[in-house]
Formats: structure tokens, sequence, C-alpha cells
């Protein structure tokens, strides 16, 4: 039977790196950076050969995961010989015996996995690890938003990104709320920023294992080697000290045009969260719309020029993968 991990979940750029690294910082838990294969293999299960019987399958099965993009760049990497292959008997207990060990490499006995396209996964992470806990990490869909715009890979179009993180956290929701009550909780980012002690305790009484007082401690060195790009150039933020200025970004960037747009947009979900509304109204509203729409495809037709005259292709970590 394999064992029963967790899993962080959230929308891309609602802080589920910064909060990884805080649990990665408890003595018993490990969590690699992302993995993003789990849905893949799982949608494949019976075309993996005879798992039960095949020692060859095993070991084939194995190295593929292992061979996974994400997978070749965790900190700490696993080769076949680090794994138990004669317990592998199932895609699950495979996957249990490749993260237990990820986990032992760091000295560690609890695994866990972050992959932001695993929000809308729940249910085949459920089937996989029957028992696993689900830890939903939120933020301020108007800061998600903003955020997402300016990334490479991102929708350029901000009601498009607003629309899309309101549906995630939405669907996210409801799904979780079929599990039981002691399989899953909700950590709003802001709230983890602005009293981390209360809440990484509240974390850790859920998953089972004491506080720890270095899990409040990141270096720049560590978030460095953990996440395997540019800290600075794709998680600023993780060079720096915890700090409200992470949170509430909108209210200062967003014009009140923009604001009456969210609203619109996610208004209901976000009291619901117990986020401020904002600007509900305003006259401009519909001129920003169109305005929003023309910049999005500006920008994805610069960029589409872009990689068709130099070749141009991102690193395999940068790659938005699919859901």
């Amino acid at each position: 039977m394999a064992s029963s991990p967790f899993f962080v979940i959230g929308e891309s750029r609602s802080g589920t790196t910064l909060f990884t690294l805080m649990l990665n910082s408890h003595s018993l838990v490990a969590i690699p950076f992302e993995s993003h294969f789990f849905p893949g293999y799982y949608s494949r299960r019976s075309s993996l050969g005879d798992l039960e019987n095949s020692i060859k399958d095993r070991l084939d099965l194995v190295k593929n995961i292992l061979s996974e993009p994400f997978v070749m760049h965790w900190d700490k990497r696993v080769a076949p010989e680090d794994v138990d292959i004669g317990n592998c008997t199932s895609l699950e207990k495979t996957i249990d015996q490749i993260y237990t060990a990820y986990a032992r490499k760091h000295g560690k006995t609890i695994w866990g996995d972050k992959s932001p396209s695993y929000i809308g996964k729940i249910d085949v992470l459920n089937n996989m690890f029957p028992s696993s806990k689900f830890i939903h990490i939120i933020r301020d869909g108007r800061d998600v938003a903003m955020s997402i715009v300016k990334q490479w890979w991102g929708d350029k179009n901000f009601m498009t990104a607003l629309t899309e993180w309101a549906r995630k956290v939405e669907c996210a929701r409801k799904v979780l709320r079929m599990l039981p009550g002691d399989r899953f909780m909700e950590l709003r980012f802001e709230d983890l920023v602005s009293a981390p002690v209360r809440e990484l305790r509240r974390v850790t009484g859920f998953l089972g294992i004491d506080f720890e007082e270095q899990m409040l401690k990141i270096s720049p060195d560590k978030a460095r080697v953990f996440v395997g790009v540019d800290v600075k150039t794709d998680h600023s933020h993780l060079s720096e000290p915890l700090s409200l200025s992470q949170t509430c970004k909108w209210k200062k960037r967003l014009s009140p045009a923009d604001q009456a747009i969210a609203f619109e947009i996610a208004g209901d979900l976000l009291r619901e969260l117990g986020y401020p509304e904002g600007v509900m109204k305003h006259p401009l509203k519909i001129p920003r719309k169109a305005y929003h729409r023309i910049k999005a495809i500006y920008t994805w037709r610069i960029k589409e020029q872009l990689m068709g005259k130099t070749g141009w292709q991102p690193h395999p970590l940068k790659t938005q993968p699919l859901n």
C-alpha cells in the first residue's frame, strides 16, 4: 500500500513556491519543486505493463518517470538504483517509492508534491492516493492576474487571467468539499505573509507534525537551488523577507476602471474569500475592457514574430505544462 502524501495546490502565482519552501524547511518534510506527470501516467496506466509481476516493466516505468523534464531538474536527483523496485507493483506505489527516495536523500520521511497544474486534477490525485491530504493556497485573484500577464507564458489579457483564476479556485473548492473535512484545508497567501507563525502552526497541525521555527527562514541560496531557475527573474519575492508589500498590490496598481472590471468578473468569489471589494463601478469600464483585449492581441503577435525570427525556445522549466 502506497503511503499517504499531501498535495499543495493553487493557481499559478499564488505563493505555492514560497509556501513549499517553508514546508521544506521542516525536518521531516520533503517536496520537490514540481512534477506535472501524475495525470498523464494515470490516464495511460493500463499500458504501463505488468507491474505486479514484471521487474522489467517496473524498471522501465521508474526510468521513464525519472526522465520527466521537471523530475530531471529536482534539486536532488533520484537514480533507478535509489528506488526499491521490489515495491513498485503499481503506478501509485512506484511514485511513492520515487518520492520516498527523494525524501531519503534529504534525510526526511514525509513527502508531498506542489504542481500548480494539479489544481484541476484533484479527482485524479484522490483516486491515486485516497488517504492523501490537500492544502489549497489562495491569493487575491487581482494580484494573481496582474502577475500572470507579466509572465512570458501567461495570458496577456487581464480579464481572461482573472476569469481563469475564479474558475479554477471555485472548481477546486467544490471538489475539495466533497472530501472529509480532515483531508483538506484552505490557506490564504495574505494570511501566511501577515501571520506566518499562526498559519504554519495551523498547517503543521493539519499534517500531524510539530511546528518548527526554522520554517520561517528562507535563504535566497536555498530558494535558487530549489527552484532551479533564475530566482530574480521568475521568483524575485523569494529573495526578500516576508512583507505585507507582497499583498494587495492591486490597490495601488489597478486603475479604478480595472478594479470595476475585476469586481464584475470575480466580485462574489472575492467577497466569499474575505477580500476587499475595491471600486465596484466606473464609467470607463467598457472602453477599458476593449483596451485589454487589444493589448493582449498585440503582445501575442509580437511574441510570435520574435519566436519565428529567432527560433527562440523557452527553458524546459519555464514551459507552462499542460493540465
